[in-house]
């Protein structure tokens, strides 16, 4: 078995390969989570909504959000929390990214940009 370290190397490792930037779905990356049974003034490194503000934050910003949640998840959360972050991270389809760079492929769909989301906050 991994160590944690390594662990969260890898997962960081295959969230960026091919200009990869954030899951299109970030509200299901909260709802895995669980943050919003974290008490409220902790939710705040963790929360996804940062990655709906695109005039407010960069997208370094919204990767490093990202990331910071899959380091909770591993390192604050219980083992089957993680795994069903990791499982719904590795099984996303090319399409159900953004991107880091407008050339890339999710960015390329009509009507779609590095900043579009999909908010199910509540599903």
């Amino acid at each position: 078995m991994k160590n944690k370290k390594q662990e969260y190397k890898d997962i960081i490792k295959y969230c960026t390969d091919t200009n990869r930037a954030v899951p299109l779905d970030w509200c299901k990356v909260m709802t895995i989570l669980e943050i919003q049974k974290l008490p409220r003034h902790c939710r705040g490194p963790y929360h996804s909504l940062v990655l709906a503000y695109h005039s407010e934050y960069s997208i370094n910003q919204k990767i490093q959000r990202f990331h910071r949640q899959i380091a909770y998840g591993l390192f604050n959360s219980d083992t089957s929390i993680y795994n069903k972050l990791k499982d719904f991270l590795l099984n996303l389809k090319r399409e159900e990214w953004l991107y880091k760079r407008s050339k890339d492929y999710q960015n390329e769909i009509e009507g779609a940009n590095c900043y579009a989301t999909v908010s199910r906050l509540h599903s």
